[in-house]
């Protein structure tokens, strides 16, 4: 008698990978692809809403004069259909993990404390998977990583593999996980693993996971017709360390991967992480040439105190990563027709590095600031606590040490940069007026309905109207807040 297994997709979020709603992550396709396709795939929203014996109304989902409950917001299956699955399931594999924990509008992944306790009381074999399989996970920046321990579960397992070829029959099989989701969700394509760099940044896990290895523009593009032919439209090669570097930076690798996928005509084509040290003129017209408006380059600058970068191993001194956001403004900030622009840079700031001072802080605000005067678009700055997972370097040098020195500074300065860069910046790229289209209801939050494109850091709009959710709408830009927009529909 053939066994019954159940998936439960906690999410997933790590330095190389996105797989929070709307985003479908790797990590359960290629464990539905291994299966064979012989499994049933449950969310954590679905074992929320079990565990707590509700009674499903939309009063208590999204009630009318409070927020959108985001943590059950995922569902796939109603409590009777999850009840049966997981009374009759032999095996419950859970894949969960945060690495680069932030803040989402739509989902709350689960951490490993949730899962045990609402896996608890099930009989079957419990078996975990996905990044905190590999080196731990943690919900919140700045605090220690919880480390996976068997605990109820049976079996930690990684899902490792030697080389690609081997793999493409599970990613091949994976595609038919989307029958199981009814949600708009977005792909999370996997073009490589591991990092190009022989030593990776202090506090980076992706090289303590696998060796570098890059995946062929063939298996790629053969796996995004296999997800396309299952109903999926949006597309993010978000899975690597970096886009730029694919393939050793070989243009006609990545224009290959790119017209090949275009040419299957996705809805939404976007990128995802960007080493500043290898963004170039010829590789980013190819991304603006190929890609959907909307899209942004996220670079890991992490600091622009040159000490810090030096103490850190980071991948691109302030310098690249200032010349960087130029190259990519020359070509992506022409506006495309939902309302967007190309392509732009993103900025990620990494707080509690070793060597961090209330200079470096003074450093990362000079520099942001320059970028606003010289008239760059910079579509997000993202701002986090580091979390020392074990076996980084990070961790062996200094631990928390900074984050305990430095932690008073951080919220003053945060808003610093919410108010003097972030701010004006909004009001640079969508001024008062301006109109974007295509907007997906998301939430509510008592009459505020708060919509965003389906893509890569898309913008947030609050419009003072109580709208479908699910459902997709045009808006004009009214105002704005220190990181969203507000507006009215058109």
């Amino acid at each position: 008698m053939a066994r019954k297994r159940v998936i439960i997709d906690c999410y997933t979020d790590e330095p190389a990978g996105l797989g929070v709603p709307p985003f479908l992550g790797t990590h359960p396709r290629i464990v539905f692809g291994e299966l064979k396709g012989k499994a049933d795939c449950l969310t954590i929203d679905d074992l929320r809403v079990f565990s707590l014996a509700m009674k499903l109304t939309d009063s208590k989902l999204d009630p009318p004069t409070g927020k959108t409950r985001i943590d059950l917001l995922n569902r796939t299956r109603s409590p009777e259909e999850v009840k049966k699955l997981l009374s009759s399931a032999d095996q419950i594999i859970a894949v969960a993990g945060l690495q680069t924990p932030g803040k989402y509008l739509a989902a709350q992944p689960a951490g490993l404390k949730e899962i045990s306790r609402l896996l608890k009381p099930s009989k079957a074999t419990k078996i975990l998977t996905g990044p905190a399989a590999s080196v731990g996970t943690q919900q919140m920046g700045g605090f220690a990583a919880e480390m996976p321990e068997s605990g109820i579960f049976n079996h930690i397992r990684e899902y490792n593999f030697d080389n690609y070829e081997d793999m493409q029959a599970s990613f091949m099989k994976g595609a038919g996980l989307l029958k199981q989701i009814p949600s708009e969700r977005i792909i999370e394509i996997e073009t490589g693993r591991g990092c190009s760099r022989r030593s990776g940044c202090s506090f980076c896990t992706e090289p303590l996971k696998q060796k570098l290895s890059w995946r062929s523009p063939e298996l790629i593009i053969e796996e995004v017709k296999e997800l396309n032919d299952n109903g999926a439209s949006r597309f993010r090669l978000g899975k690597q360390s970096c886009i730029y570097s694919y393939m050793n930076s070989d243009p006609e690798k990545i224009e290959q991967l790119l017209s090949g996928i275009k040419a299957l005509k996705p809805s939404v084509f976007h990128i995802d992480n960007a080493n500043p040290a290898f963004v170039n003129k010829e590789l980013t017209e190819l991304f603006v040439k190929y890609l959907t408006p909307g899209s942004t380059a996220a670079m890991g600058a992490e600091t622009f105190d040159p000490e810090v970068c030096r103490l850190n191993n980071l991948n691109s001194s302030p310098e690249n990563t200032f010349r960087a956001a130029e190259i990519i403004n020359q070509s992506g900030r022409i506006y495309g027709d939902n309302g967007m622009p190309a392509l732009l840079p993103g900025i990620n700031i990494l707080l509690g590095l070793e060597g961090e001072t209330e200079r470096t802080l003074e450093l990362n605000l000079l520099t942001l600031k320059n970028m606003l005067e010289k008239d760059l678009f910079v579509r997000r700055i993202n701002i986090r606590q580091v979390v020392p997972f074990p076996g980084t370097m990070l961790y062996e040098r200094a631990g928390d040490k900074y984050l305990r020195k430095n932690k008073h500074l951080y919220s003053a300065w945060a808003r610093r940069v919410r108010e003097e860069i972030d701010l004006p910046m909004l009001k640079r790229i969508f001024p008062e007026g301006h109109k974007l289209y295509g907007l997906l209801a998301e939430t509510h939050e008592g009459n505020v309905t708060f919509l965003r494109h389906l893509g890569s850091y898309p913008i947030i709009v609050g419009i003072r109207q109580r709208l479908q959710l699910g459902r997709f709408y045009d808006a004009k830009i009214t105002g704005h807040m220190l990181r969203s927009l507000t507006g009215e529909l058109i």
